[in-house]
């Protein structure tokens, strides 16, 4: 993708319609998988104060509110952000709010020293220095990372993107933090993880979600060789697509 602001906004608003939601079996199961690999780095939430960066439908921040003293969401997209509230008022969920901001528009002095944990996973809104400094100022006692690490294989996508002119890379992500990091001298615990998912959607879904990911990298879907190509590739009127990913896990205290 792009990283302009408007393909930005634009991708994340479409993509809240399909994107994982929270208290889902499988979603649940990964999120859980994750924060324990986050705890034994070092991460502690129980009794405290998350606040939850590109925090999109509430993965992590919903289902850590039943534990953590409160909740903070913070991301840039309407559609996310609309999911989250949704669900947390369907659980019951008294303990989180969002704020409705990109992380680096978002001032400073609103989230300095009011956090105990700052969380950000599988987001770009960290991931340069002055990002993380401003994490690490939010939440003194203890920041985790989640991010992409090089590995992002789908074999269905990868078809179409190579038809289309481009590649289907893992977005960037502990390849930009980790030497953040490194060169402010922080000690951190680090944790690499296979993930896998799979998505099961019509023809017409998928078409929508493709031109979504074409437009986004400049591209205008082929829609005369995509038709076959869909229909080829449903069974039962239903299209699957298996994501092979690598992620880090990363803890650090930087106060320590």
């Amino acid at each position: 993708m792009k990283a302009t602001p408007a393909n930005e906004k634009f991708y994340w608003n479409a993509r809240a319609v399909n994107y994982p939601q929270p208290f889902e079996r499988e979603t649940l199961l990964k999120t859980r998988r994750i924060l324990k690999i986050a705890a034994g780095l070092g991460a502690r939430f129980t009794g405290r104060r998350l606040l939850d960066i590109g925090c999109g439908t509430g993965n992590y921040a919903l289902p850590l509110a039943a534990r953590a003293k409160s909740v903070t969401g913070v991301d840039g997209s309407p559609g996310m952000l609309k999911v989250f509230r949704g669900q947390a008022e369907k659980q019951g969920i008294k303990n989180a709010r969002a704020i409705a901001s990109k992380w680096a528009a978002l001032p400073a002095a609103r989230t300095a020293g009011r956090y105990d944990v700052a969380l950000a996973s599988m987001t770009m809104a960290v991931h340069n220095k002055a990002e993380v400094l401003k994490m690490e100022r939010a939440a003194p006692e203890c920041c985790v990372y989640i991010g992409w690490a090089g590995l992002r294989r789908n074999a269905f996508l990868e078809k179409i993107y190579r038809h289309h002119g481009l590649k289907y890379l893992a977005p960037h992500g502990a390849d930009l933090v980790l030497p953040v990091l490194k060169a402010l001298g922080r000690k951190f615990g680090l944790r690499y993880v296979r993930d896998s998912w799979t998505k099961a959607m019509t023809p017409a879904e998928t078409l929508r979600e493709l031109e979504v990911n074409m437009k986004v990298n400049g591209k205008r879907p082929d829609y005369k060789w995509l038709g076959p190509v869909l229909m080829k590739a449903a069974r039962g009127g239903v299209i699957k697509q298996t994501t092979l990913a690598r992620k880090a896990v990363i803890v650090w205290h930087p106060k320590v």
